[in-house]
């Protein structure tokens, strides 16, 4: 909840449309990012005895995005593969099918996974076996934010896209852009034409298909990430990847405080 606040994100139920309410309208206006805890989602009543198991700690809309939000804390957890997916097909059923059909496309659905620190993350990324959910493209966007004001900032990216698009085209200069038909996760080819990822959102799924790639075609990538992403990032890719790192407190000065 404090991470929600902190990134400006509504909470109480008076600053968010009821959506759970028995007045819903099929096209609120999102205006502000708005997270409903697990105790609200539940008011729905029948609909959430189908997802029994799933560990979801709320829902988070913004104006073009419905997560999934998860919070692990210091520890790594156990996924009941099943509920998780009946949880994501109930997800897609109420926000792009029934409660806010005229909002969200189905593909507008992805999964926020928050933790203490960037170690969780690595150790995510290198246990395929018991993290298959977060990994397999259940959710083909599962991003990775720390508790604390690096996330609260990342948060913010999250919920604003024009926002973030600004940042991508920043990091474009200087750079290729992306190859269509090209079998490997890329956001931009750098002047050696090797592939360039930008994970500074630390979307877990793209990071993992980005270095299986690298590994099978043997071949040779750039990571973009903030420096404080990047020790842990460093100790999950081979050498076959290179890092350049954006110093993280220069960036939020110039994308949130310009």
């Amino acid at each position: 909840m404090i991470t929600m606040m902190q990134a400006d994100v509504a909470v109480f139920q008076d600053e968010k449309p009821q959506i759970f309410s028995a007045s819903h309208s099929e096209s609120a206006d999102i205006k502000r990012p708005a997270f409903y805890n697990s105790r609200e989602v539940k008011e729905l009543g029948l609909p959430f005895v189908k997802i029994h198991g799933a560990r979801a700690v709320g829902i988070l809309l913004t104006a073009e995005n419905v997560f999934s939000v998860y919070n692990i804390g210091g520890t790594l957890m156990k996924w009941d593969y099943k509920a998780e997916m009946r949880m994501k097909a109930l997800m897609k059923t109420m926000f792009c099918r029934e409660y806010l059909s005229g909002n969200y496309p189905p593909d507008h659905l992805h999964g926020l996974l928050l933790g203490s620190n960037m170690e969780l993350a690595v150790q995510i990324l290198s246990n395929f076996a018991d993290n298959h959910f977060v990994l397999d493209g259940s959710y083909e966007n599962f991003f990775f934010l720390t508790n604390d004001h690096y996330g609260e900032v990342l948060l913010k990216l999250l919920c604003n896209p024009d926002i973030d698009e600004e940042l991508t085209e920043i990091l474009l200069h200087g750079l290729q852009k992306p190859r269509p038909g090209w079998t490997i996760e890329h956001d931009a080819v750098d002047n050696d034409g090797k592939p360039v990822l930008f994970a500074y959102t630390c979307n877990l799924p793209r990071i993992a298909r980005f270095h299986t790639a690298l590994n099978l075609q043997e071949r040779y990538g750039t990571v973009i990430c903030f420096d404080f992403q990047k020790e842990a990032l460093s100790r999950y890719f081979s050498s076959r990847v290179s890092f350049q790192e954006m110093d993280f407190a220069k960036t939020e000065r110039r994308i949130f405080h310009a």
